[in-house]
């Protein structure tokens, strides 16, 4: 029996408004057909592992259509079978025409922020509701703390609820979830794929530098490739062979960029010029597109640009870097990535350095392979790690679809 609706008037304060975009909704009058998963997913942060849900999903059922919630108004690249939508406090109303216009058949929560009047809403209509646990679930636990059977009410309409830790699991029982719900599975994170490479292309390199140290500067903004010519030059002073490869973000630019690297007296080789790096070359730019996966696995220590520069827009992703087993080195301007290089930072998988001195002093001390090696091994196990979380929740969101008689 579900909760009078004198109750949802009382908790009125923490209600969620769905504020509906006109293109969400409007433009398409009707719910589209087939199975429609909804994943609130509070804030842009999240929207990396949307869209390695999403694609998991899709890959079972070809004709599914995801409807994603936030409340930061930020508007997400998502894919194509992805509709968005802004989530704000509202009247019990506005949340019943809500449910009623898209008819979830399975609700997605990313947050430990609780909103009680959805969740019960959403619970009343026997839609399957999901917690997962992206760093922040034990929030769950400690919210309402003023109302805790209200909190547990809430938590207890959760059909599953991830954790990714003993301490998360202990408080979401202690504060009401029901036990046998509650489950250990590590924390939901960014995994994506490895970029691609050819293996013969690989190889071909690998033997022409032979022994040599190597770094890459990956996908710099020209504003940053002063700093990175002194850092480099002052690393040469400890490693006279050390090579530097730069992949520059727009790689038009690579004649602007052998300019002025001529400039500063160094000796260069050119990708986009069909040149190949010899034994006195210092720095190998690498002016072409789409070769990123072969640079990462040649240079067993990255520098990822637009960081030493706060710019608009989405920098590198440090993950492409850490999965092929380069260590991280990054500068201060994290962007939309932030949690990715927090997350490599905690690993002990990477370095942030605020200048051109700090970056040369790191680059230094990563000349030690051992120590190189360790933070290689931790990268490339942060980055792992989400994949079997992954898995588990594809087939949690599937197996509740199935039961929903959703043809998967």
């Amino acid at each position: 029996m579900g909760l009078p609706l004198a109750f949802y008037n009382f908790v009125a304060p923490f209600r969620p408004r769905f504020q509906v975009r006109p293109s969400s909704v409007e433009s398409k009058r009707l719910r589209p057909a087939g199975p429609l998963v909804w994943l609130h997913a509070v804030n842009s942060a999240n929207r990396l592992l949307i869209s390695e849900i999403v694609s998991n999903l899709s890959d079972q059922i070809p004709d599914l259509w995801v409807l994603v919630t936030t409340i930061d108004g930020a508007t997400l690249e998502l894919p194509d079978n992805c509709i968005q939508q802004i989530v704000s406090e509202d009247s019990v109303q506005s949340v019943q025409d809500f449910l009623q216009f898209w008819k979830p058949d399975v609700a997605v929560w990313f947050s430990g922020n609780l909103r009680p009047n959805l969740i019960f809403q959403t619970a009343e209509r026997s839609t399957p509701l999901f917690l997962l646990d992206t760093g922040v679930a034990i929030e769950a636990a400690h919210s309402l703390r003023r109302w805790p059977g209200l909190r547990a009410e809430i938590l207890g309409k959760f059909d599953h609820l991830l954790a990714g830790d003993d301490t998360t699991v202990r408080a979401l029982k202690n504060a009401g979830a029901v036990a046998n719900a509650v489950r250990k599975t590590g924390v939901l994170e960014h995994v994506g794929d490895a970029l691609p490479c050819s293996p013969a292309e690989r190889d071909d390199l690998a033997s022409l530098l032979d022994t040599r140290p190597v770094w890459l500067a990956a996908d710099i903004h020209l504003s940053e490739l002063e700093a990175i010519i002194a850092a480099h030059k002052q690393a040469m002073r400890r490693a006279h062979r050390f090579l530097l490869i730069i992949a520059p973000d727009d790689p038009d630019e690579g004649k602007v960029y052998a300019d002025r690297l001529k400039a500063e007296g160094l000796s260069i080789a050119q990708r986009s010029l069909g040149e190949e790096p010899e034994s006195e070359t210092q720095v190998y730019l690498a002016d072409t597109d789409g070769e990123m996966g072969l640079w990462y696995r040649l240079a067993p220590i990255s520098f990822i640009g637009q960081t030493l520069v706060d710019r608009p827009g989405i920098g590198p992703d440090p993950f492409n870097a850490a999965a092929l087993g380069s260590v991280v080195i990054h500068g201060p301007c994290l962007g939309d990535y932030q949690n990715l290089f927090r997350r490599l930072g905690r690993a002990k998988a990477a370095r942030q350095v605020e200048n051109s001195s700090e970056l040369a002093q790191t680059l230094e001390g990563l000349l030690a392979p051992t120590l190189t090696a360790e933070m290689a091994h931790a990268a490339w196990e942060t980055t792992t790690a989400g994949a079997v979380v992954l898995e588990t929740v594809v087939e949690l969101i599937l197996g509740a679809l199935d039961d929903k008689g959703t043809p998967a």
